[in-house]
């Protein structure tokens, strides 16, 4: 390559030099190519024509194949077996970016979010679905199908890929300068119409689909009319007459076409899996792409990546018969709201994001395999972790978000980590219970746990009405995750899902929980709610509505002290009063770890070799103990207070007598224990 330095910091790079295009090959020659393609490799005869179609010289190809019952072919080894390509030129105007390109997935509208046909350009039609073994074809065979609308409908598909890859990733300039330098994996992929219209096949990318629009752009052709384009007089004339311009002394448009019309490609022709796997073509040649995009050295991204292997999770699924064809699609978002009812899925999309998390989490053996082999055939990764399946389920769930690009993206890595330990590690199942019932099974939760003297788990009706919750808080904007520390003053640096945890140990936080939902499915803004469900007025301004700071400074970490209440009552005086004591709790902790944290000259503590005062330490100790005694009576009050049967013991207590009211707290434990034991003997 010549490099002309203009500076030290500047260089140019002179173009490649045009050169004469070579004849578009003869039908007997192509026809011949086609023959072997279908005797090598079990090939269609549509999909051979389509190879020989496309490859410049179709005579070097058919010599280079050798012996039809020992074919010689490029092998390319991916998990499950290995690739065999045939590495050639190809005519750009025979072959056809993919209209899926992958690089677009995160911005696509998917039927879940906007019904086709009622939004914007962007959702005028479903997008195209993932390629297909075709029908009647084995599975090792190297062809692909997708089934479209339309033809009108992978028009609207390439230029919607088209339209992102010319403005994010854009090789025009490139290309014009020096062609396409790398090879482009191609595959014979059939359009199946919906309408009627017979199936056409062309050469597909599978990879390069950057590459071939760029070409295509420079080039004027529209992507989308490649597969219905078969006119060779036409594309014969067209040769001739750029060789002609060529050999008059061509101008650069004519240049920049001279180097375009020529690609050089990988086909794929067959795939050999390995004696006792399972894999097919389709899935060996998302491997191949992944491999390519997925891990260095040029990856796609969390967005696309996630995606990419989320659908691959869902027909790995679906291949062993964990979900049916309907959940497929319901999970991938590929179905309408009223499809989803009409096959007796919830259109809601809170329940649809706790299914797919129940999904992507379930602790079945069979489920974990099948996720485990779909994520092992596309990337490196040695290990599954929880991070990696609450991507894989974010991207999913996202599919019924519809809106700004920019602000799906800020939901995706928010949402990611509203899933936390308790989601993988407690037993749980997403159910379409309605959230009414929801609410009162998760309270009922709470009450049993703090009469059991539970500081922890309350529950699976709680950890699930906390996972349903998490969309509606996350992508309405009410829980945001960690911002950083770069121009945020955010001192409670806690993840979505450690703030949903705390959220659902007590009757407060599930009552949130079910109003963020309630309030969500109108399409309102989500209220705050007191410790019994009602919704919070404030004085001067209404309804009170909840945000990141509110959330996190009503349900703190456990022993850390609440938002100051504005109020004047008893109980706002109650709950301020908690707070301090929280607050003076804390700072003793750290006074405690302070003085611990004085070192001496000889780099020792001199707490250990000085002591402090014994009157000091006693008088300490016996404050200490003189509080923790009353630490265990208000927890066993609380207890009594918020745990089972707490609503009744209430209104017996307002109907007793004042000399009722002496009655010892330990005999009452003590009753109560007995009458419980009573009734579960009845």
């Amino acid at each position: 390559m010549t490099i002309s330095i203009a500076n030290a910091k500047e260089y140019t790079v002179l173009p490649r030099p045009a050169e004469r295009l070579p004849d578009y090959a003869h039908t007997k020659a192509r026809q011949t190519l086609a023959e072997k393609l279908e005797e090598a490799f079990q090939l269609s005869k549509s999909a051979a024509t389509a190879i020989s179609n496309a490859v410049v010289d179709p005579a070097a190809v058919r010599k280079s194949i050798n012996d039809t019952a020992d074919p010689t072919v490029e092998s390319i080894a991916v998990p499950g077996g290995m690739l065999l390509g045939i590495r050639t030129a190809v005519w750009a105007r025979r072959v056809m970016p993919d209209a899926r390109n992958p690089r677009t997935l995160p911005s696509r509208r998917h039927p879940f979010a906007v019904e086709p046909g009622t939004g914007a350009e962007d959702s005028k039609f479903r997008p195209v679905p993932e390629p297909r073994t075709p029908a009647g074809v084995g599975p090792e065979i190297a062809e692909l199908a997708v089934q479209i609308e339309n033809r009108e409908h992978l028009h609207w598909a390439s230029q919607q890929a088209a339209g992102y890859v010319l403005a994010n990733n854009n090789w025009k300039e490139s290309i014009a300068s020096q062609g396409v330098m790398e090879s482009v994996y191609l595959v014979a992929m059939t359009y199946c119409h919906d309408d009627g219209v017979e199936p056409v096949t062309t050469l597909t990318t599978v990879d390069g689909s950057s590459r071939v629009t760029a070409t295509h752009d420079i080039l004027g052709i529209r992507s989308s009319d490649v597969p219905y384009d078969d006119q060779d007089t036409k594309f014969r004339a067209h040769l001739r007459r750029l060789n002609e311009d060529y050999e008059r002394g061509a101008d650069k448009p004519t240049l920049d076409a001279l180097r375009c019309e020529r690609i050089p490609a990988l086909i794929l022709v067959g795939f050999v899996p390995y004696h006792s796997g399972t894999t097919g073509f389709p899935t060996a040649v998302k491997s191949i792409v992944a491999l390519r995009h997925v891990d260095p050295p040029t990856p796609w991204g969390d967005g696309p990546e996630n995606e990419s292997l989320a659908d691959e999770v869902l027909d790995e699924l679906r291949r062993r018969s964990l979900i049916t064809d309907i959940q497929h699609t319901y999970y991938a978002g590929s179905c309408t709201k009223a499809e989803a009812r009409a096959a007796h899925l919830s259109d809601d999309p809170a329940i649809r994001a706790s299914e797919i998390v129940g999904l992507m989490t379930n602790p079945d053996q069979r489920f974990r395999t099948a996720i485990r082999v779909a994520v092992t055939s596309q990337s490196t990764r040695k290990r599954i972790g929880t991070k990696l399946l609450n991507d894989l389920a974010t991207a999913l769930i996202l599919r019924a978000v519809a809106g700004d690009p920019a602000k799906a993206d800020q939901v995706r890595r928010y949402l990611r980590f509203a899933f936390g330990k308790a989601v993988h590690n407690q037993v749980w199942q997403s159910t379409s219970r309605d959230t009414e019932t929801l609410v009162n099974e998760a309270l009922a939760e709470v009450r049993q746990a703090l009469a059991n003297g539970s500081v922890d788990e309350r529950g699976p009706a709680s950890l699930e009405l906390a996972v349903r919750a998490a969309y509606p808080l996350v992508v309405s904007g009410r829980l945001n995750a960690d911002r950083g520390s770069a121009n945020n003053d955010q001192p409670d640096r806690r993840t979505p899902a450690e703030v949903l945890d705390a959220m659902r140990q007590d009757a407060q936080g599930i009552h949130q929980l079910g109003q963020a939902l309630r309030d969500f499915a109108e399409g309102r803004h989500i209220r705050a709610v007191s410790e019994d469900g009602a919704i919070k007025v404030q004085a001067d301004a209404g309804e009170q509505m909840v945000n990141d700071i509110y959330l996190r400074g009503e349900f703190p970490p456990a022993g850390k002290a609440r938002a100051r209440r504005p109020g004047d009552s008893a109980t706002d005086r109650y709950h301020n009063a908690v707070s301090a004591m929280a607050t003076a709790v804390s700072a003793l902790v750290k006074a405690f770890d302070d003085l611990r944290g004085v070192d001496g000259d000889d780099g020792r503590a001199l707490v250990e070799t000085k002591g402090v005062d014994q009157r000091a330490c006693m008088a300490w100790r016996e404050s200490l103990t003189q509080i923790d005694d009353e630490l265990v009576l208000w927890s066993a009050t609380h207890r009594r207070a918020n745990g089972v049967n707490a609503d009744a013991r209430r209104a017996v207590e307002e109907a007793t007598s004042p000399e009722d009211d002496a009655v010892d707290v330990t005999d009452e434990w003590e009753l109560e224990s007995d009458e419980t034991g009573s009734q579960a003997a009845e």
